[in-house]
């Protein structure tokens, strides 16, 4: 039995339909319903009462779940040990990165490791909170995230090791071709912003230390909203509004004359690059990819 079957199995039990449990796996219906047919025919049980409209599980299914359940808990249990102890064993480190951060401080930090020669570096990118999911279920080595001086790190001081890489700034900036459309409108009393989702690490930092301070100047208008900083990146090229974007992403932008930046009109803030593990799960291999890391210049200067 696949363990993918059982999560099936599970999202018909939790969702109640077969349309339903379709979408929480990311599947059309039809692709769905074949691949319940083929979960019952491995097993040699009908799953399903089809009898009824709609269709729906059957009692002894519906009584086994507790047990699917631990089955599918002590099947992902078993995936991420068999993989902490590959990587272990073949002196991998795996880190987690904000996107925001894949563009700035990543790349410098893989070419460090990569001068190593015998460690391998798998990179892989996720929002803040995901980050330090990965982190606490030790799917990762350590991890680059943004931090606000005004909020505190979500896992307690014990578990943690922490090492500052210096700050970025967000800025922003617009089109050049829109900026004299930006220009009027602001001093019309209106702005036209790509904004970040409210419930994002970013969204809440934009909404507490900028449009927070523009209220009293502008009435704000969210003509787009995108929690990943590359897709605000092109949507300002493209002149949608104004965005508040990571100095070292809009660089190149700013010099070939494609964006311009507006710190003349708009409030900036500053964000710090934090590089975390976990204090219980230190090898060889992960203590020379810290030490890495501790040696980085300030990636303002690196």
């Amino acid at each position: 039995m696949r363990l993918e079957w059982l999560e099936d199995i599970l999202a018909v039990v939790d969702t109640g339909s077969l349309a339903r449990a379709g979408d929480q796996r990311l599947l059309t219906q039809p692709a769905f319903s074949r691949r319940i047919k083929l979960i019952e025919k491995h097993i040699g049980v009908e799953l399903f009462d089809r009898s009824k409209k709609p269709a729906q599980l059957k009692k002894s299914v519906i009584d086994q779940q507790l047990k699917i359940q631990e089955l599918v808990a002590g099947l992902h249990d078993l995936r991420l040990e068999l993989q902490r102890k590959d990587r272990e064993a073949g002196k991998q480190l795996v880190i987690a990165s904000q996107h925001a951060i894949i563009t700035s401080v990543a790349p410098t930090l893989i070419r460090k490791l990569a001068s190593m020669g015998d460690i391998n570096t798998r990179l892989r990118s996720a929002n803040r909170d995901e980050c330090y999911t990965l982190l606490m279920t030790k799917q990762v080595d350590f991890i680059l995230v943004h931090h606000s001086r005004s909020e505190q790190i979500p896992v307690p001081d014990g578990f943690i090791e922490q090492w500052n890489l210096g700050q970025e700034r967000f800025i922003p900036v617009c089109a050049t071709i829109e900026l004299g459309n930006i220009t009027q409108e602001f001093a019309n009393g209106e702005t036209q912003v790509i904004a970040y989702p409210n419930d994002a690490f970013l969204g809440q930092v934009v909404n507490r230390e900028i449009f927070s301070k523009m209220w009293d100047a502008t009435i704000i208008h969210k003509k787009a909203e995108t929690a990943l900083t590359l897709a605000a990146l092109h949507l300002a090229l493209e002149g949608v509004g104004v965005a508040w974007l990571p100095y070292s992403l809009v660089a190149s932008d700013l010099e070939n004359g494609n964006l311009t930046e507006l710190c003349n009109m708009f409030p900036s803030c500053e964000l710090d690059v934090v590089a975390i593990r976990l204090t219980d799960n230190e090898t060889t291999t992960k203590n020379t990819g810290w030490d890495i890391v501790i040696s980085m210049d300030d990636i303002n200067g690196s």
